[in-house]
């Protein structure tokens, strides 16, 4: 009962802050979607960022069949680095890049099971404002499980998120999606 408590009460604050800085948003910026390439050059973003893992570690398809933290939730560190790749966008019209994401993200689970990702992501950007930018991220993580034996999988990664920046070149990162939720802060380089 402890642990799904835990789980509310991180969710509760991932989901007031990110109201509170969406509410706040319009104030601070004016809409830049639709100025290609208005955006910050940057050879390479890094992401040091916690997660909350809720992936079903019991099954070995690609994507979840049910959502259950009370009994597959998981807590711990990860890191992102993303590449552009192209600095305009698939959208020529609006201001949007598309990155290269590799990580490595670990989470404990109850049961003394350990989990480790490697996800390689297309992170597709969209820059709202000069504050607020969208994304989402298709792809891949290869899956390393531990309990009393390991076991490697490929899971299917499905997420979207926002950056919202507190200068031209950092800012707060927040992810939702399979195979976990995250939220860390995006240095550009």
């Amino acid at each position: 009962m402890g642990r799904i408590h835990t789980v509310a009460r991180l969710a509760a604050c991932f989901t007031s802050l990110s109201a509170i800085l969406l509410a706040g948003a319009p104030a601070w910026a004016a809409s830049i979607i639709k100025q290609p390439g208005n955006h910050p050059n940057y050879s390479v973003e890094v992401e040091p960022h916690l997660i909350l893992g809720w992936a079903n570690l019991d099954t070995n398809g690609p994507f979840p069949r049910g959502f259950d933290l009370d009994r597959h939730a998981g807590f711990g560190p990860g890191l992102r680095l993303s590449i552009p790749l192209v600095a305009n966008g698939f959208v020529k019209s609006i201001n949007n890049n598309v990155a290269l994401g590799l990580g490595v993200d670990w989470a404990h689970y109850d049961k003394n099971s350990d989990v480790l990702w490697f996800p390689a992501v297309m992170q597709w950007n969209f820059y709202l404002t000069d504050v607020i930018t969208a994304f989402g991220e298709p792809g891949f993580a290869l899956r390393n499980t531990s309990n009393h034996d390991t076991h490697w999988n490929i899971d299917g990664v499905l997420q979207v998120g926002a950056k919202f920046m507190f200068g031209r070149y950092v800012g707060l990162t927040v992810r939702a999606g399979y195979p976990y939720f995250s939220v860390g802060v995006s240095m550009l380089f």
